[in-house]
């Protein structure tokens, strides 16, 4: 096992706002692969879009896809597989309801009269349009497991009430970059914890997580440091971030690189190797 372990948020945090790059975070990538720390993806990213960019991004390590509410991880990673055997070589565990569970939900409130468009109203084009993806991507986007993204069209009050009305269902939602995410009772922070057990327990490695909004949160203050990147406007998260996080002095995977390569100058100048 690891001693040390990377969870990240994707976009917006590890991939740029705009382009989804991360050139800026190559020199930090490349000095956690030499010295064997994984970096976990956590994100709100579908597993269908994930097959596709962790075998630039991680083609070796867990991830965590639909901000928290499915854990995927290669067979044999952690010895004895756990949850749903899929493609890719990979056994996926659910910590939240499924999809279909989660759309009859929403379209029962619609017919109540909230106010919200869905992935599931909309096609790939659609959803290219409002996410700046690729038509492949987009549809890899729609292949849900267990959250949906809405755009909200009603008022604050309106949102107050869906919230509650989703709660009697045993859903939450995540607000996101783009979306406000619907979801069963499970974060990014409940994911980070399970795999934390499933790397050991008590002698988990120690833990670094990114993210650059509130639906990151519970990650961040999950793990033994969390650092709180900068979003396009060069701001931090909004509202108020807990007490604790470390904000990286730069933008999206500009600020990630810095914040990463700053923790490893602590970590080995601290002796270990």
């Amino acid at each position: 096992m690891p001693r040390w372990v990377v969870y990240t948020d994707l976009d917006g945090t590890l991939l740029d706002h705009y382009d989804y790059g991360w050139q800026a975070a190559v020199p930090a990538l490349t000095a956690l692969a030499v010295r064997d720390v994984p970096v976990v993806p956590v994100t709100s990213k579908t597993l269908a879009e994930m097959q596709v960019l962790r075998t630039r991004l991680a083609p070796n390590t867990p991830f965590v896809v639909e901000n928290g509410g499915a854990v995927a991880v290669p067979t044999g990673y952690f010895g004895a597989d756990r949850g749903t055997a899929v493609a890719g070589g990979l056994y996926v565990e659910r910590l939240g309801p499924g999809y279909a569970d989660i759309v009859d939900v929403l379209i029962a409130l619609r017919a109540e009269g909230f106010a919200f468009t869905g992935f599931a109203d909309m096609d790939a084009t659609a959803v290219a349009a409002c996410t700046g993806l690729v038509q492949a991507d987009a549809e890899r986007a729609r292949q849900r497991l267990c959250s949906e993204p809405l755009l909200w069209q009603g008022s604050d009050e309106a949102l107050a009430e869906f919230r509650v009305r989703l709660a009697n269902h045993g859903l939450t939602t995540r607000r996101g970059g783009r979306f406000l995410h619907v979801m069963g009772q499970c974060d990014k922070g409940d994911a980070l914890r399970r795999l934390q057990a499933h790397f050991g327990g008590e002698t988990a490695p120690i833990s670094l997580a990114l993210g650059d909004s509130p639906n990151d949160f519970d990650m961040l203050v999950a793990a033994d440091r969390g650092v709180l990147v900068a979003r396009p406007d060069g701001s931090h998260a909004a509202p108020p971030d807990p007490p604790g996080l470390v904000h990286a002095p730069g933008i999206g995977p500009a600020g990630w690189n810095a914040a990463v390569l700053d923790w490893l100058a602590e970590i080995f100048d601290n002796g270990n190797d």
